[in-house]
């Protein structure tokens, strides 16, 4: 690579710093500076308003591009200079870092720190604060890569969290249940995705692991993932979930819905559709919606709209109980609602014979595989009328190379990724961790098109922000 090459990269951040900062002068904040990694982010501890807007404007996006333009630059530039052994050692030793980010969640770590103030506390102390400690380079790991723990904290003290500790995650941003959640079962199935992919017969079949209760075990294996062999079980993992001895897992699968409302800029899904235009009374159907983390998101931006949620028995059982005193004026007026669904059974009308006038479906598709996925949809196409709108919520995948098909995230002309290469590795990973998870996948706009006019939808729009992946796809029947 020639060091003009290098130098455009470089060239790169400083423009995007340029713009950030143009961002933040025009906003007339009045240190007109960017949120500080040591800045509390405890919901505990209320900021002054100055770093209240910083952190606002920092989230939002206007800021969101030359922000995914300088990590992207970064990154590039760093695995272009660094030595192929360095990187290589650097990707291969992730593990222990999610390990330890792990521990450190659920050791409530963050929160004891917290406790200390601003001035810390010495390492021996922290040990004695928790129960069954780890060793101590566990607790030490994570500063290396300049992580922010605070923003895991679940504002809480360490007293109510030994007190009751099932309900750490109630009435939190779902950052730390999302955490413990990937580090926990998906990282562990992550780790057989060799085995899934090549499996070596000497030691283990998966279709004749599979097969020993299932006499069509070669029809069915499109079910099998490496989370079956991680955990040496036939069933698939929402079922596992639903075990005895497995309802924190659950619950906290359901908080982690709420985390992931991080992957889009804020209001993004409110932006995605006009729902002042729906009249009153409009029904809005969230297909496997869990607790209801989006949708209550408009119930609560248009009162004129009624929400009514679809899950598994077990999800509808504990979804008003996992909000605690949250929302419950929505609950209690009928705005929102839940009802038991397997969206893979024919669909099955209300009693008022009311048709949908719109179909959600957030982080619901990248959890199967297509024939799965296409089933799903198909359900849906009967319940729908000439106007209902279907409304797909999931990263769509971008090539790295610049594409005749899909407009790209980045000039032509630009050092830069077409999909920005490391700022938006997240859908990337998220897409490995639902095949490890799931046999899942996140799909290209190319093969959720296809997906969708298989099942008898038609793609219509594509609404995400720059810069981002995740995108809301709207659809209207075939």
């Amino acid at each position: 690579m020639t060091f003009q090459a290098i130098r455009a990269l470089h060239n790169c951040i400083g423009s995007a710093i340029d713009d950030l900062e143009q961002i933040f002068n025009q906003a007339g904040t009045t240190s007109q500076d960017f949120p500080a990694m040591d800045d509390p982010m405890s919901p505990a501890q209320a900021s002054p308003s100055s770093e209240a807007l910083a952190e606002e404007l920092a989230n939002g996006p206007a800021a969101l591009v030359p922000i995914r333009h300088i990590v992207a630059a970064c990154a590039q530039l760093s695995a272009t200079v660094n030595r192929p052994f360095d990187s290589i050692m650097d990707a291969i030793k992730g593990g222990q870092l999610s390990a330890c980010v792990r521990f450190m969640e659920a050791a409530n770590i963050v929160e004891i720190l917290r406790g200390a103030g601003p001035d810390g506390m010495h390492v021996d102390d922290i040990c004695q604060a928790i129960v069954d400690l780890r060793p101590k380079s566990s607790v030490n790991l994570p500063d290396t890569k300049n992580l922010t723990p605070e923003r895991l904290d679940t504002g809480k003290t360490l007293e109510e969290l030994r007190s009751d500790p099932a309900h750490k995650f109630t009435r939190t941003n779902g950052l730390a249940a999302s955490v413990s959640h990937i580090s926990d079962e998906l990282s562990k199935s992550g780790m057989h995705l060799t085995e899934w992919l090549l499996p070596d017969t000497r030691y283990i079949n998966p279709i004749s692991y599979y097969a020993a209760s299932h006499e069509n075990a070669e029809q069915e294996i499109h079910h099998f993932a490496p989370f079956n062999l991680a955990y040496r079980t036939e069933l698939g993992y929402f079922e596992w979930l639903e075990l005895p001895g497995h309802a924190h897992k659950l619950k906290r699968v359901e908080h982690s819905m709420t985390g992931t409302g991080a992957w889009e800029v804020k209001d993004d899904l409110l932006r995605a559709f006009p729902w002042d235009q729906l009249v009153p009374g409009s029904l809005l159907v969230d297909v496997g919606g869990g607790i209801g983390s989006a949708s209550i998101l408009v119930a609560q931006a248009h009162p004129h709209i009624r929400v009514l949620v679809e899950d598994r028995p077990s999800v509808v059982e504990s979804a008003h109980s996992a909000w605690g005193s949250g929302h419950q004026s929505l609950f209690r007026t009928g705005r929102v609602s839940w009802r038991t669904r397997d969206f893979f059974a024919p669909w099955f009308p209300f009693a008022d014979e009311k048709i949908p006038d719109v179909f959600l479906l957030r982080l619901v598709l990248h959890d199967w595989p297509d024939d799965d996925a296409r089933k799903i949809l198909r359900e849906l196409r009967p319940a729908a009328g000439p106007n209902t709108r279907l409304i797909i919520g999931d990263m769509l995948l971008m090539h790295a190379c610049h594409n005749d098909n899909e407009q790209a995230l980045t000039k032509r002309d630009s050092p830069l990724l077409a999909n920005l290469g490391a700022a938006n590795l997240q859908p990337y990973l998220l897409d490995l961790m639902m095949t490890a998870m799931l046999a899942g996948k996140e799909r290209t706009k190319d093969e959720m098109a296809a997906l969708l006019l298989s099942a008898g939808w038609k793609m219509s729009e594509v609404k995400r922000s720059a810069a981002s992946l995740w995108a809301y796809t709207i659809a209207v029947p075939a």
